[in-house]
């Protein structure tokens, strides 16, 4: 796996990053295999190390997998480190399709799945966060108390605090146009993680398909977590009540890690095919083909408690 995995990702520090903070991962109580994490994270570190020129990966990099595990724990919130190369596979294949524009997050709570995003833009590129934070009259079904000041705090911890825009509102009252003028044009990969009512992520996924670059991918939260069962019913509506002409529906390409990761039509086969050698099979869902990735430990072993 780790072989095809390097022959259909490109090496960019980004990437390197991401793949060496993955492997700091904290699952059931296994010294085997925490050690040989921390080898990993010790490798790719130093390939990666060798050729950046941005200092503040360089200071990242430079952590053993203790100190990461650490830093990144101390964020609150749920994320599963081992979505990290497959953000890094979606990435590199943007890259080779030169599909360009922002990143950014729709419910981001203290922080914790932005920073991976905010470290995956390339020169230019803004990233933008859209969360009610202390507005909580907002937050209709109390799926995560934002805090603006804790989520800038976390940015500044892991050095990419730079063009970030955050826009504190209601995402179910967010216009288009002024999440496109907040992200300075289209968004080329969005996490969507509000609120987790059916309504709420029908008015999320329109908005995203609205904002969304051509080539761009959005990655649904809680897609198929029996916990909050109005992400599914809204993703099955967007799919299939369809608002929004062909170029703008989103739809299922892969699942895995408790995430939904859509595109338009254009774009399924080539981001299924770009996900395909992290997959474990693949199957139909809401009649569309799909990669099925791993569900990951923290999906598993913890779901909400």
């Amino acid at each position: 796996e780790r072989r095809n995995r390097k022959k259909h990702m490109r090496s960019t520090p980004a990437m390197c990053f991401l793949i060496a903070f993955s492997s700091a991962v904290r699952g059931p109580s296994d010294a085997g295999r925490r050690i040989a994490a921390a080898g990993r994270l010790r490798s790719a570190s130093a390939a990666a190390a060798s050729h950046v020129a941005d200092a503040r990966f360089a200071a990242l990099l430079a952590l053993d997998s203790a100190g990461m595990v650490a830093r990144i724990e101390t964020v609150p919130g749920f994320f599963e480190p081992a979505l990290l190369p497959v953000l890094a596979a979606l990435d590199a294949r943007q890259r080779d399709l030169d599909v360009r524009g922002a990143v950014g997050e729709i419910g981001v709570y203290h922080g914790r799945g932005f920073v991976p995003l905010a470290l995956l833009r390339r020169e230019g590129e803004a990233a933008v966060a859209v969360d009610c934070f202390e507005e909580q009259q907002h937050n209709r079904d109390e799926s995560g108390c934002g805090n603006e000041a804790a989520f800038n705090a976390t940015l500044e911890r892991f050095c990419c605090a730079h063009d970030v825009v955050s826009v504190a509102c209601d995402s179910t009252q967010l216009a288009p146009a002024d999440l496109l003028a907040a992200a300075r044009g289209p968004i080329r990969l969005l996490s969507v993680d509000g609120s987790h009512t059916e309504e709420a992520v029908l008015a999320d996924l329109s908005l995203a398909a609205a904002a969304l670059a051509g080539g761009g991918v959005v990655i649904l939260d809680d897609a198929v977590n029996a916990d909050w069962p109005g992400v599914v019913s809204g993703l099955a509506r967007h799919v299939f009540e369809a608002g929004e002409g062909e170029d703008r529906r989103l739809l299922p390409f892969a699942l895995g890690y408790n995430k939904a990761f859509l595109c338009t039509a254009r774009w399924q086969a080539v981001y299924g095919e770009a996900l395909a050698p992290l997959g474990r099979k693949r199957a139909r869902f809401l009649g569309h083909d799909c990669a099925v990735l791993p569900l990951g430990w923290i999906a598993a072993h913890f779901a909400n408690d």
